[in-house]
């Protein structure tokens, strides 16, 4: 039937009027099977777009990995940065509270304790230096201070930092030094 109007229409097609034929009987063959639609052809670089994939893959994967890893790193030494900068104010504000007598085991302790609460981060590998010095900074202070001669707390806190994982070309380790100074309070 396709060849008939195909025929009557004077369709040659690129192919000739046979070709037309041929694809009619084939139309007609696969109705009366049943089949309802038409088999595409292989075509041949189907099979080259999952070669092609895995390329892309191979090229893409250390790129990824590595910003994966540097990502890490990088977020873990701002952490661990930002929990020396926490020990330090943690340390200076337990020395400067204390109504007892100024004391640097107190502020140590409570600085590495701070900084034990940051994953990741050896706190024992800190070092803590507790200083108190009258305002003129070179002064060591005596006695109670008071509002006419203050005496001022200095917490320094240094800690190494080392990647986890050794980087060509780029340092390894980053040193985080950090101090807080405030004003000690006494209870009158």
């Amino acid at each position: 039937m396709p060849l008939e109007r195909a025929e009557k229409r004077g369709y040659q097609g690129r192919r000739g009027a046979t070709w037309v034929a041929d694809c009619a009987h084939r139309v007609d063959t696969l109705r009366s099977v049943g089949q309802v639609g038409f088999r595409l052809p292989k075509v041949p670089f189907i099979g080259s777009e999952r070669a092609q994939s895995m390329v892309e893959i191979a090229l893409l994967l250390p790129m990824l990995v590595f910003l994966i890893l540097a990502g890490g790193d990088l977020a873990r030494a701002y952490a661990l940065q930002l929990a020396v900068q926490n020990g330090a104010r943690a340390g200076a504000e337990a020395a400067a509270i204390d109504n007892v007598q100024p004391g640097t085991a107190e502020a140590q302790a409570r600085a590495l304790d701070e900084m034990g609460r940051t994953p990741g981060m050896n706190s024992a590998n800190a070092i803590v230096t507790v200083t108190f010095k009258k305002s003129d900074g070179t002064t060591d202070c005596s006695g109670v201070p008071t509002v006419a001669d203050p005496c001022w707390v200095t917490v320094r806190v240094q800690y190494t930092f080392h990647t986890v994982t050794p980087w060509p070309l780029i340092p390894n380790t980053a040193n985080f030094d950090r101090s807080t100074s405030m004003r000690t309070i006494k209870s009158p």
